[in-house]
């Protein structure tokens, strides 16, 4: 998605690379999205571990474990100034 966006920025002219740097430029976009998506992927994790020593005690108390998630989530993504 991100080369395509690329792509079509080069196209209309958008964007001023040198043909010659366009691809360069292509592995470097892919590189920073598939880091962006790492970060979430390790962000949502470290939630689960931080839950899953809460288990018990959220179901004793009937406490939904996906609004807890998201509210945990959103928490470290504010105090972390995290972009996701």
């Amino acid at each position: 998605m991100a080369r395509r966006i690329l792509d079509d920025l080069f196209e209309e002219k958008l964007i001023d690379v040198d043909k010659s740097d366009l691809e360069m430029l292509r592995v470097m976009v892919d590189e920073f999205v598939l880091e962006q998506l790492l970060v979430e992927d390790r962000l949502n994790e470290e939630v689960r571990k931080m839950l899953e020593q809460y288990r018990d005690k959220m179901h004793r108390e009937h406490i939904n474990y996906q609004d807890m998630f998201k509210m945990i989530k959103r928490r470290l993504i504010e105090e972390r100034n995290l972009v996701i």
